[in-house]
């Protein structure tokens, strides 16, 4: 067993999560903020159950309420960006599952 304190880390190359983490911690709160709204209306993770496609277009409405001045979705009460996000991370998780 090697009992030497390490002094070198090999993760050159290992992605940071850190630098979003950290970076953006107010967005990742109010996205979590979003899939926690949508677990108790729905239940966790059930995004996962529901074709793609009804993500785009739910990003899309997103979108469309925040460039007619809406800030806020009148359901939830949270950022229309934090839904439109929650959307487009759905998206895009499902699509690194099909390409890797």
């Amino acid at each position: 067993m090697n009992t030497k304190p390490q002094s070198y880390k090999a993760d050159a190359g290992k992605p940071n999560p850190l630098l979003l983490e950290t970076g953006c911690p107010r967005a990742l709160l109010a996205v979590i903020q979003v899939l926690d709204f949508g677990a108790i209306k729905y239940e966790p993770h059930s995004w996962q159950h529901v074709e793609v496609d009804r993500y785009n277009a739910a990003a899309r409405r997103h979108r469309i309420a925040r460039d007619m001045g809406e800030d806020r979705d009148p359901e939830s009460g949270l950022l229309h960006l934090a839904h439109e996000t929650a959307n487009l991370l759905f998206q895009l998780e499902m699509k690194c599952l099909q390409y890797g």
